[in-house]
């Protein structure tokens, strides 16, 4: 029963989701890829009735780790057995690892909090046990422990007076194979700091001068704190380490904490914080971190993720802030370093990560009442809500899911590991970030055409050097059409063009103002040559548009600029291979007053300023 129910539940889940996710003709980023899973989603069923997802990682070959957490034990509700599936690039199982796709380092003692990938497909865990930090390495097929690791594949860093306990947050593998791990810290005395334990690629201390080889950062390095843990670490291109947790203050206010260490271990204190300590804090009042939430742009700027609660309770909301890489806020970022979001339900936020064109991709979690969504966020460069992905640039999922960590493959695809209704869940987006190119008219192509007489729809007379175009009638009523044509040719063939917009600019008036004899002025659109031949011809005055389009009008702009927003359906006319064409014309041929009235724009024969602009935003999957 419970294997009919789950395909039930994931079916409707995958419909409502795909529904939310793919509106309208053409999606905006943030669509869930078809290719993966069953229409982008992958249920995992742990074996419970609370399966959660909460951590992914790539292979280079593309292999797809999600780490899993199972409530196999009813009686002891914090009794979690961890569970790691392998999919292939697809999504599929892949049988071939472990035992039937999956590892269980929870029945080893590894209890797994976070997971990564070596450049060699080796994969390490990292996690807590009985106080002690315990980090594991398994073999590539995950067959077995790499027992050329510590010691038989597992390193246990743990105080043996039992005075200081160690939780592990996070990790990350730095380029030369050395393993960062950062957690909290609980000593004798119940206060709590930042603990650091680096691992050489065999599993052997680095640090080994300090306490246990650990790195305890604590009130010496964070002044008037009581209670400061460490929630999260990423490597700087340089070999820098940042690290990130909470620190409550004197007033029981959390706050952000930072630190950077160099590649020796030492505090960076000659070029990041303040009073030469290697570290900052930002008062952010009842400020939530979560594991891992911390991200490193290209250019050296440091992002922290987490959520601010009110002192009731009753309010939490997105909080992102951006640090520059002195450790200083980034006021270009929300003019104050800081970003607060309230998408109007109670937003947690768990993972971060950027993009290579500076947007932002957040993932969490949105609750209102007893109700969870998954929810991914995506943010413009200045902290402003990029309105081109999902819905005005967030995705909400069905009740019953929720979202834990991201990981942005080599191909530019978003992994969302999260849960959905009781089970694990691995999700796949297409995040790819709009394009917006402006293509010029072609001069030589361009050019208008006047009717032979009044009532014939056949094009007589042409024009096709001139620098302006005429629409409108002549004296004798004959109406003027005019084509306009762009080599579009360099759109990717796999892009997904979203919006397009054709301008033209006014260069003068004859007689009176068409606009206001003839009607609207409309364009139609053609993949290719309206007659099928590039160069001008009599014939394009009334050739057949593309079967199936539609016409879209023209109105008028500021500064003598005229313009259209090509339909979704006229979209799909766009060439990806060579020439899209546009005939313009008024929907009233004439005014039949014996006097000619038409206006001239310019063609893509004049100054480049003034050319025919056709401006289109796609992005490719």
């Amino acid at each position: 029963m419970k294997t009919k129910f789950l395909l039930f539940k994931f079916c409707a889940l995958t419909m409502a989701i795909t529904l939310l996710f793919s509106t309208g003709a053409f999606a905006a980023s943030g669509t869930l890829d078809s290719t993966f899973g069953v229409n982008g989603i992958v249920i995992a069923d742990l074996g419970s009735a609370s399966d959660s997802g909460s951590g992914v990682a790539v292979q280079s070959d593309g292999g797809i780790f999600l780490l899993g957490s199972a409530q196999l034990n009813p009686a002891n509700l914090n009794d979690l057995t961890k569970i790691i599936s392998r999919y292939n690039s697809n999504g599929t199982v892949d049988n071939s690892y472990g035992v039937g796709g999956r590892i269980f380092p929870g029945t080893q003692s590894i209890p797994g909090s976070k997971i990564a990938v070596q450049s060699d497909g080796k994969l390490i865990v990292a996690g807590s046990s009985n106080g002690s930090i315990v980090v594991a390495r398994y073999n590539s097929n995950g067959t077995s422990l790499d027992t050329a690791f510590g010691t038989n594949g597992i390193v246990i860093a743990s105080d043996s007076g039992g005075f200081h306990r160690y939780g592990c947050s996070d990790l990350a593998i730095q380029p030369d194979g050395k393993i960062v791990v950062v957690g909290t810290e609980t000593n004798a005395g119940n206060f709590t700091n930042i603990v650091i334990l680096r691992l050489n690629s065999d599993g052997t201390r680095y640090d080994t001068d300090f306490f246990n080889g650990l790195i305890i950062l604590d009130k010496t390095n964070f002044p008037n704190n009581r209670y400061n843990s460490g929630e999260a670490v990423a490597i700087q291109a340089d070999g820098k380490i940042v690290i990130t947790g909470d620190m409550m203050d004197d007033d029981a206010k959390i706050q952000i904490s930072l630190a950077r260490l160099n590649p020796n271990s030492s505090l960076d204190t000659s070029t990041f914080g303040t009073n030469g300590k290697g570290t900052v804090t930002v008062p952010l009042p009842y400020f939530r971190h979560s594991r891992g939430a911390l991200a490193i742009q290209a250019d050296g700027k440091i992002i922290v993720v987490g959520t601010i609660v009110n002192n009731d309770n009753t309010v939490e909301d997105l909080a992102l802030a951006r640090f520059n890489s002195n450790g200083a806020l980034d006021t270009t970022f929300g003019e104050t370093g800081i970003v607060v979001t309230d998408f109007g339900a109670k937003e947690y936020g768990a993972d971060v990560h950027p993009q290579s064109d500076g947007r932002i991709i957040v993932v969490g979690t949105s609750t209102t009442g007893d109700s969870s969504r998954l929810l991914v966020v995506r943010y413009n460069k200045n902290g402003s809500l990029d309105n081109t992905f999902g819905n005005n640039g967030k995705l909400i999922g069905d009740p019953g899911t929720s979202g834990a960590e991201i990981e942005i493959q080599s191909d530019g695809k978003m992994l969302v590991a999260g849960s959905s209704n009781g089970d694990a869940a691995l999700s796949r987006y297409d995040v790819s970030s709009p394009v917006v190119k402006t293509f010029k008219s072609v001069g030589a192509h361009d050019g208008w055409i006047l009717e032979s007489t009044e009532l014939s729809n056949s094009g007589g007379t042409l024009s096709k050097f001139a620098t302006t175009f005429n629409l409108g009638d002549d004296l004798r009523d004959r109406q003027y059409r005019s084509v306009l044509s762009f080599n579009t040719a360099s759109i990717p063939d796999t892009a997904i063009i979203t919006s397009a917009r054709l301008k033209f600019k006014r260069q003068g008036l004859v007689g009176t103002d068409p606009f206001s004899t003839h009607d609207q002025l409309y364009l139609n659109i053609s993949k290719r040559a309206f007659s099928n031949n590039l160069a001008l011809q009599a014939e394009d005055f009334s050739a057949k548009v593309g079967a199936g389009s539609t016409q879209d009008q023209i109105t008028a702009e500021t500064f003598n600029w005229y313009a259209a927003n090509l339909s979704g359906t006229n979209l799909g006319f766009i060439s990806k291979t060579g020439v899209t064409q546009f005939r313009l014309g008024f929907s009233k041929d004439d005014n039949d007053d014996r006097s000619a009235d038409y206006m001239r724009f310019f063609s893509g024969n004049s100054t480049d300023a003034n050319m025919p602009k056709l401006i289109i935003t796609y992005y490719v999957p």
